[in-house]
């Protein structure tokens, strides 16, 4: 797995050159993607195409949290008590403190599908959702503060914004992220679910197994290639 990034620790320029590898994280590309299926009229068709979209999502939700997970500070911590900002961000944490059941170790396995011993898994699972209620949570997920936040980022970027004015808006940034993990905290979901294996590809490759342990010749690459994309052409 690759290492998880220690933002506490970056010099002012590694900051600057960290914070476009979060504005531009696939999350944001495929919650677009999201967005204009949701307007399409309800149907079959449109729910599997719902669920794909879901489960990029969730996966572009796993590679932005990978790049925070190292992130253990206060981002309350130095600022000047009486602003708006230090308000806020002391009343979102107060909310996410309050209602938070998980810690942060049980959180990262939660992203992989799988729980700790010591943690439970919700009773809501999203693969099980009805077609309403999986696009009541669709909503609720991307219209949260992490996007408005991200685009805020995004535009001091572009201006060129002081590090200091960085530095305030990637705190916001981080405790809308928090938010956004809050919101899916009651809420199961692998998103490898449904991707295993169909039986005849396995029965594929053991007989392809056995004919090579038997004296016969092995696949070419080309040979794999087509197997594998028959198989991903199944899971489509």
């Amino acid at each position: 797995m690759e290492k998880a990034t220690d933002i506490a620790n970056m010099s002012p320029e590694e900051f600057r050159q960290f914070l476009p590898t979060l504005v531009n994280a696939p999350i944001f590309i495929r919650r677009e993607k999201l967005i204009t299926l949701m307007s399409e009229p309800p149907s079959p068709k449109n729910t599997a195409k719902l669920e794909k979209a879901f489960r990029e999502f969730f996966c572009g939700y796993q590679e932005l949290a990978l790049s925070l997970e190292e992130y253990e500070e206060d981002p309350g911590e130095g600022l000047e008590p009486h602003t708006p900002l230090a308000k806020k961000l002391r009343r979102h944490r107060d909310y996410i403190h309050a209602n938070r059941k998980t810690t942060r170790k049980q959180r990262i396995f939660r992203r992989m599908g799988t729980y700790l011993n010591s943690d439970t898994m919700p009773q809501q699972k999203i693969s099980a959702l009805a077609p309403g209620e999986f696009c009541a949570l669709l909503r609720s997920l991307v219209t949260q503060e992490l996007f408005i936040s991200r685009a805020r980022l995004a535009a001091l970027l572009k201006q060129d914004a002081p590090c200091k004015t960085l530095d305030a808006a990637f705190r916001e940034f981080f405790v809308a992220y928090e938010l956004f993990e809050l919101a899916l905290e009651n809420y199961h979901y692998d998103p490898d679910e449904g991707l295993e294996l169909r039986p005849e590809f396995v029965e594929e490759l053991d007989q392809g197994d056995a004919y090579i342990k038997s004296g016969g010749k092995m696949w070419t690459l080309d040979e794999a290639f087509k197997a594998l994309e028959r198989e991903s052409a199944c899971i489509r």
